[in-house]
């Protein structure tokens, strides 16, 4: 056995002598992925505040565990504060920006820190970039939509015969209402004036046609899935619905409309 074991140690000299780093290069990968997450977001956050120089997430007013949309609205809205007026403080502002996401792009290609979605496929086209995205609404915007879509609904449910479809109108119309607010606050229109950029004097644009796709998007959904959907899965099974589900289509309607836009209005952007 002792003398099978000095046969196999030229070998093993020869092997590790190939290798450039010897063992370490084969547990270095093993190593490196036993780093803690926490350790590797420090490194990201180390690297984006650089040294001597000023904190970007101070810059921006953001906490250090702040995520790609985060950082991103307080570009925007530190930008609008500022643009036009004050110079030096754009540049900060532009510089700390900078700074936050190279440092992250930077770990992305290093490929020893996992960094989020938003700027692991920066580069990458966006499959239907208009899509709905999470995110709640401030408590005013919240009370705002609940109270408009509940007085909606109660005029459909206490007048069904003489409102018809106006609840459902006027529910979108409060929906795109609130969307419209909601978007405002986190992508602010800028006060630069005409020498603002061509992207910056479109953004109240965009804030409007958000909001009235939100609304649409929640309009149609709340009633496919309270009306359409089911009698359709009625027909495909040779089924019929209860008399009842055709005679209150009108309330069954509004009852998705409003549940819809106030959830749309509340947690998507």
């Amino acid at each position: 056995m002792q003398c099978a074991v000095q046969a196999a140690r030229p070998g093993l000299a020869r092997s590790l002598q190939r290798t450039p780093q010897g063992m370490g290069a084969l547990r270095a990968p093993q190593l490196q992925r036993a780093v803690p997450q926490r350790r590797q977001q420090q490194r990201v956050q180390a690297a984006a505040a650089g040294p001597g120089s000023e904190d970007p997430y101070q810059v921006l007013g953001i906490p250090r565990d702040a995520d790609g949309n985060a950082v991103q609205r307080a570009y925007r809205k530190k930008m609008g504060e500022v643009k036009g007026k004050d110079e030096a403080a754009q540049q900060r502002i532009e510089a700390a920006h900078s700074q936050i996401m190279m440092a992250a792009l930077t770990s992305r290609l290093k490929g020893n820190v996992s960094v989020e979605k938003d700027v692991l496929y920066a580069d990458r086209a966006k499959f239907f970039p208009w899509r709905p995205r999470l995110w709640m609404a401030a408590y005013d915007i919240l009370l705002y939509s609940a109270v408009a879509q509940a007085l909606m609904l109660a005029w459909a449910l206490l007048s069904p015969l003489t409102a018809g479809t106006q609840p459902i109108i006027w529910s979108a119309i409060a929906g795109a209402v609130g969307n419209v607010f909601k978007q405002n606050r986190l992508y602010p229109v800028p006060k630069g004036g005409p020498d603002s950029p061509p992207d910056e004097k479109k953004q109240g644009g965009k804030n409007i046609m958000r909001g009235c796709f939100l609304a649409f998007l929640a309009t149609f959904c709340g009633c496919f899935f309270t009306y359409t959907l089911p009698d359709a899965i009625a027909a495909q099974l040779g089924r019929v619905m209860p008399f009842w589900f055709y005679e209150g289509q009108t309330m069954l309607l509004a009852i998705g409309s409003c549940a819809l836009n106030w959830l749309f209005t509340a947690f998507t952007i």
